[in-house]
Formats: C-alpha cells, structure tokens, sequence
C-alpha cells in the first residue's frame, strides 16, 4: 500500500478544520481560551494549505505566509494555555517568532536548508514553551487533559527537531514537504496524532476544569448549609430560650403569671371537649411579710426558691404546672383530677414546705408553712366566668385556710355554676 505526502497532508487539513467548530462552538464567553484555540487551529489549517499549495501559488504565500501562520497558530495555543492557567503570556514567545520569520524569510526563499534550520528551531522553542508551562502547572490544573496536550506538543517539538537535523545533515530529501519518503510519511502521521491530542485535551481540560469548578462549588454549598443548619439550630435554640425566659419566674424558675393564664386558659378547653375535670391549688406562704421583715428581703427570696423547689419536686405528673402566681402566692394546675385527687396532692405539697424546716420566729408554728385552696370542676359552656371561676374558687378556698388558721388545706367544690360547697 502506497502512501503519499499531500494525501497525509490533506488528511491533516480536513481533520484541523474540524475541529474549529466543535471548539467555536462551545459558548465562548464562559471559556475564552477556546476563542483562541479555536483560531490557533483555524490558522494551523490555512497554514498547511499554503504548504500544500507550494509551486502552484506565489513563494510568498506559500513559503513566507505560510510559515509566518504556521508560527502564529503555535503563539495562538501559548497564548490560550497561560489563559486557561491565568497567567501572563511572554511577549517574546508571542510575537518575537513572528517578527523574526517574517523579516528573514523573504531573503531566503532561495535557501531551504537555512529557512527549514531557521523555522523549525522556532517551531519547536515555541512547541516546548508550551510543553514547560503545562508541566510546571500541572499540580495546579484538574484532570488528565494536560497530559495529552503535553504528548501533544512534544510530538510537534520532535517533528520540528527532525527537520532541523535533516537540514543540518545536508538531507534534502527530507526537507521538501511534498516529497514522498519513508520520513518524510512520518512527519505529518506525527502531527495528525498530535493534531488529535491537541483536540482531545483541549477539551477534556475544559471539561475537568468545569467538574472541578463544581466540585469545589458544590463542596463549598455543603459546607454553608451546615453552617445554616448549625446557624438554625443555634437560633432555634435561642428562640426556644427565648421563650422560656417569657414564660418562666425569674427567682423560681417555675412558670410565670402570664404562662399561667396561658395554660389555664389550654387546659380548660381541652377538659371541657374531653368532660374531665380540672384542679387549681393556690398556695400562700404564712406569715411572708413577718419573715421578710425579720429576715431581709434577701432571706425571703431563699425561701421562695425553697418553696418553689418543694412544689417543682412534687408534681408528679406530667402535664400538671406549678407556677408563681404573684408576690408570696404560688398556682398548681391539676390536669385530668378530681377534688380528691387534687386534695391530695395539695396535702403532699402543704407537708412537703413544713418538711423544708425554714426557721420562722414569727409564725405560730415556728417554721415556714403554707397555706392552700383547692378547688376542682368539669368545665363546660354555660359555667360564667370560664377559666376566672375556678381561681375565684380556690381562692375562697384559700381564704378559708388563712381564716383557720394556716398551715393547711381547704376545698372548695361544686360541679355547676350555682352556690360553693365547702368542706
């Protein structure tokens, strides 16, 4: 099988020009680099048809445009690989090969060993800086694109160093490019290799470079989500503390009046859709204004805190609230309890302050007591007042306790809206 120059170099023309459009076509403002390497491969293909057209087309297109475009095409790949890796191109690299093939070859259109020494030696310094500069930045560039434009570009570099030794050995043969010979066929089998590096590193570069992008982007939006989600978490818990702060005692840390209210107000419309009854306990402290005034202020808010922690260690079931109701007054809501049930619980709480064995010299008892009223109803519509009833209640209850002489517990029941039935 016979293989002929111009058919390989053709071969070559074709396959260059194809591959502008898949390149141009890429949306050029998101990568610039492909403008220039798509007019670098443009310019390699017109520089090869002039080589082509050698003898048919004056010697100034074929021998000094076409090597001055050849020298351009390769300054065009420079230039779009420091792009690709935002670094500054060297000047000397870009235009110095021009000026210099430019200004000598129309002197040596009779001289092909010096104009092939000359223009090769030029092709392959500018092949090799590029070889250099994607070495040198391979640590810095994703993916494996790189390398095949380094095989790439060190096969151009050999071509033209192959060339270079043929016309310094005086091997004519060798350096006519449509000449057909067994190195001579090597020479563009080379550079269509090259041609198909070039072409699939370019864009396995881009590619990479845009996986790589994502990547980091996309563990950059990991990383802010955990920060938004530790962020949320941090505000939910500041919210949740928040409202805890609204809703609890300061001193106590039991809950507040308003919290209070609140609950009441819930648990008398759940047990009057549910038809079960709802307990109140008020407890006063006895004697409170006689222990602040002989112990000080300081002295009365301890044992506020110790009868708060007598109630807190009390209840004993869940969805029941001990509260401060104001001053020295303390509120228990009983969920789901009877008058009897309540009644014992507020016995619980009454000998559980006495247990507390805070000294008072001024009460009766020489000790910090309690005084509590109890009151239990089912809720329902037609009781006037709603939640207000059942305080009012508890609070004659409680007045009662304070008439008979504290440290104890009264009850006050009545299942309906009419008169109070003490016990």
């Amino acid at each position: 099988m016979s293989i002929s120059v111009p058919s390989l170099l053709m071969a070559f023309i074709v396959m260059s020009a194809t591959l502008v459009f898949p390149v141009a076509l890429v949306p050029l403002r998101r990568h610039p680099e492909l403008r220039l390497w798509a007019w670098a491969l443009g310019v390699n293909t017109l520089a090869y048809v002039l080589f082509v057209l050698r003898g048919q087309v004056n010697d100034l297109l074929s021998v000094v445009l076409a090597n001055v475009t050849q020298a351009l095409a390769l300054a065009l790949f420079y230039r779009g690989i420091c792009h690709f890796q935002k670094r500054q191109p060297s000047r000397w690299i870009t235009v110095a090969p021009l000026l210099l093939i430019g200004a000598s070859f129309p002197f040596l259109l009779d001289q092909l060993p010096a104009r092939v020494m000359l223009a090769c030696s030029v092709y392959a310094l500018q092949s090799l800086a590029c070889v250099v500069i994607l070495v040198r930045r391979r640590a810095q560039t994703a993916g494996r694109g790189q390398y095949l434009l380094i095989v790439g570009f060190a096969l151009a570099t050999l071509v033209s160093l192959l060339r270079v030794g043929a016309a310094v050995g005086g091997q004519m043969e060798l350096l006519a490019i449509l000449l057909t010979s067994p190195l001579q066929i090597m020479t563009p089998l080379l550079m269509i290799v090259a041609l198909i590096l070039f072409g699939t590193g370019l864009a396995l570069m881009v590619h990479e470079r845009n996986e790589s992008r994502l990547a980091r982007q996309r563990r950059l939006l990991e990383r802010k989500n955990r920060l938004l989600q530790q962020y949320s978490a941090k505000l939910e818990a500041a919210n949740h503390r928040l409202t805890e702060l609204s809703i609890t005692d300061g001193l106590t840390s039991l809950g507040n009046r308003r919290h209070f209210d609140q609950v009441l107000r819930t648990e008398w419309e759940r047990a009057r859709r549910s038809g079960k009854s709802l307990a109140l306990l008020l407890i006063d402290i006895d004697c409170f204004k006689d222990y602040n005034d002989c112990y000080g202020h300081q002295a009365g808010d301890d044992c506020l805190v110790q009868v708060a922690a007598a109630l807190r260690a009390n209840l004993g079931r869940r969805g029941d609230l001990a509260a401060r109701y104001g001053g020295e007054e303390f509120v228990v809501v009983a969920v789901d309890a009877d008058l009897e049930q309540a009644h014992q619980l507020a016995q619980v709480i009454c000998q559980a302050v006495a247990a507390r064995a805070l000294a008072h010299v001024r009460s009766p008892y020489g000790q910090v007591t309690a005084s509590i009223g109890v009151a239990a109803l089912v809720p329902s519509v037609d009781l006037a007042g709603a939640p207000e009833l059942l305080v009012r209640r508890a609070d004659a209850a409680l007045y009662r306790a304070k008439a008979e002489g504290r440290n104890c517990v009264r009850l006050c029941d009545s299942m309906s809206a009419g008169q109070l039935v003490p016990s």
